[in-house]
């Protein structure tokens, strides 16, 4: 897998071949389109058709990420699958713990995004640029901030217009 992540993020190699390795290496991201400089950390990875992964994501991979169809993740997003239970004074950085991320369909994740273990964003959520997602986030909303919280709801059953109004 390490082979063919290296070999999949550089620019030189078009999008369809970089979906031909990852599939090649496990992971199940037929139908999605994958810009360079991304880093896959394990080849549990799902994407569904029509999904856009912009360049410099990272998925760290450590336990299951899912993203549903027409997601649109946007530059250097992070999904971190990896944490750790709070150790005693001498190590705080106690016993790891991975857990699953779940990306529901049509959602938008920000540039610079980042969606930490066990979150999963319900369908039709928008993810600011920068957010720090600690929490899961209930369908159709714009999420934003540190940590990011709902901030409004988004329309739903609207003929699409582009960006939310």
């Amino acid at each position: 897998m390490r082979f063919i992540t290296i070999v999949q993020a550089s620019p030189f190699v078009p999008v369809w071949l970089r979906i031909l390795l990852l599939l090649a290496a496990g992971a199940r991201v037929w139908g999605a389109g994958i810009y360079s400089g991304c880093h896959f950390g394990g080849k549990d990875i799902r994407m569904g058709l029509g999904t856009f992964v912009n360049r410099g994501v990272l998925f760290d991979g450590t336990a299951p990420i899912t993203l549903g169809t027409q997601v649109a993740v946007g530059h250097g997003a992070r999904f971190i699958t990896s944490t750790h239970e709070i150790g005693p004074e001498d190590g705080r950085g106690g016993r790891v713990r991975n857990l699953p991320i779940t990306i529901g369909d049509g959602c938008w994740i920000g540039a610079g995004a980042i969606v930490l273990p066990g979150v999963t964003v319900g369908p039709g959520c928008i993810v600011g640029a920068g957010a720090v997602v600690t929490r899961d986030c209930e369908p159709n909303g714009l999420y934003a901030g540190n940590p990011a919280r709902r901030v409004r709801d988004l329309p739903v059953g609207a003929a699409r217009s582009g960006l939310p109004g």
